[in-house]
């Protein structure tokens, strides 16, 4: 009688020490830890917050007005001490709210029935963007076809006023076209300004882009059916599950310690908990787990040879890769772009070849083309390759393949910059002899002839300021 008494008065102790504040402050940091670390919480929360302070601002009444969206690189946006190359487009994705519903482009595509998707970007990055750094994101729309609408946005530092990136967005329109758009908000017909030159080359680079691989797909139809009939029948998998039980003994003083160590339990649990919030919610952590996973994934991997030989990576839209409107965000081909080119530049080993002859890689621009989303748990095999290269840069081309159909749901290009060296010298030190670089795709021409143009228009732009001033 006297252990049943003191069983409940150390359970009554007890409850009122975890069951309190404790234990609700561990089921609210649990529930917290669990939404930061499986859904992108600041995404939804930035898209919020950016619609609806442009929802409560004045209204531009000029469409193609520039509009201006203030921002600074936090810690969940670094990746090696700046800002993270995907985080560019993601901040990009606020803008264009921003700059659609104040312009008035978003009502008048619900109103149309209509609505809008990313079709294709590209970015040219110039200066990194460092940890607390301030920029303004200048969005304006440039012109449009009749399925796409074309934006121009710059990241602007705020200390020295320096276009850190420049990006162009085709916004393509579903249901309803540009021209319907713009006359349902000035109630008249608009017409479209001159394109361009660098507009018109990167309309050249997306077309003969999808033109080649239009002809792929052609060719390659029946292989790819084949080889999803084998896919399916290796698609399912068996889990199984193990129960284990315990014992408790009855001894009063064994039940004390126990309620003793339960305490401590649960207010260590509490310190984990807070911890591992601050980091998910302050860093990427996700990134810098999967930089490692797949590092050390491709040092164990036998070495591929063939500086030009395609490699893959699989891969699979994760919460936290989803966006407002259930699949893969934008920005996260991006960074799967990263993790795979890692993987490519340490098994054929352009990483220690770079690093023996004391050079670095750095991004200097990526394009991407968006074919068909990737939804919620679908499966894809990003397959990466160096197409060419020149005096400075390697041209990477990056597939993310469905492995449901084989479908290419996007293709990018990326311009791996050489810094302190050459890519000729890294092939060089690589193969023992000279290499001859292989001849450049057409729609690879297109892209280097944008940037061409791009960074000469900048160029100019920025010496007629200096001589206003």
């Amino acid at each position: 009688m006297n252990k049943l008494l003191l069983r409940r008065h150390l359970r009554r102790k007890c409850g009122t020490v975890v069951s309190g504040t404790e234990r609700m402050l561990l089921w609210v940091l649990a529930v917290l830890l669990v939404l930061f670390s499986c859904l992108d919480v600041w995404y939804f929360l930035r898209v919020v917050v950016a619609v609806l302070r442009a929802w409560f601002q004045p209204p531009v009444w000029d469409v193609l007005a520039e509009q201006s969206l203030g921002g600074r690189v936090l810690p969940h946006d670094v990746d090696m001490g700046h800002m993270n190359n995907a985080r560019y487009l993601r901040e990009c994705d606020f803008a264009r709210f921003a700059l659609f519903t104040r312009n008035g482009v978003l009502k008048a595509t619900r109103a149309l029935g209509a609505f809008l998707v990313v079709g294709a970007s590209t970015i040219r990055y110039r200066r990194s963007l460092s940890l607390g750094e301030a920029f303004d994101l200048r969005s304006r729309i440039v012109a449009w076809d009749e399925k796409s609408f074309y934006l121009e946005q710059r990241f602007v530092s705020c200390a020295d006023g320096v276009v850190s990136a420049v990006m162009l967005c085709r916004q393509n329109v579903q249901r309803s076209s540009p021209d319907k758009i713009l006359q349902f908000l000035c109630k008249r017909k608009v017409e479209c300004p001159e394109y361009p030159e660098e507009l018109q080359h990167w309309i050249s680079f997306n077309t003969a882009s999808s033109q080649a691989l239009r002809a792929e797909n052609n060719v390659d139809e029946k292989n790819n059916a084949k080889s999803r009939e084998i896919r399916e029948r290796k698609s399912c998998f068996v889990t199984s599950r193990c129960f284990s039980c315990c014992c408790v003994r009855n001894s009063s003083r064994t039940y004390s310690v126990r309620v003793e160590t339960g305490i401590q339990t649960a207010r260590m649990l509490l310190w984990v908990l807070a911890v591992l919030l601050v980091l998910f919610s302050c860093l990427d952590v996700w990134y810098f787990l999967r930089v490692v996973v797949e590092v050390l994934r491709a040092w164990f991997q036998p070495p591929v040879w063939d500086v030009l030989a395609e490699q893959s990576l699989v891969g699979r839209v994760l919460p936290h890769d989803i966006d407002y409107m259930g699949h893969m965000n934008n920005a996260r081909y991006l960074r799967e772009c990263d993790f795979a080119r890692f993987a490519l530049y340490i098994r054929n080993g352009m990483f220690n070849a770079a690093r023996a002859l004391r050079g670095s890689m750095v991004v200097g621009a990526s394009t991407i083309r968006y074919r068909r989303s990737l939804a919620l748990g679908e499966a894809f095999d990003l397959r990466s390759r160096i197409v060419a290269w020149d005096e400075k840069s390697f041209y990477v081309e990056q597939r993310f393949v469905s492995c449901a159909d084989g479908f290419v749901s996007a293709v990018m290009l990326c311009r791996q910059n050489v810094l302190r060296t050459s890519p000729d010298k890294i092939v060089q030190f690589l193969c023992k002899e000279k290499v001859e670089c292989p001849e450049y795709p057409e729609e690879l021409q297109h892209w280097i002839s944008f940037n061409t143009a791009s960074s000469q228009a900048l160029r100019a732009e920025n010496n007629m300021e200096e001589k206003n001033k």
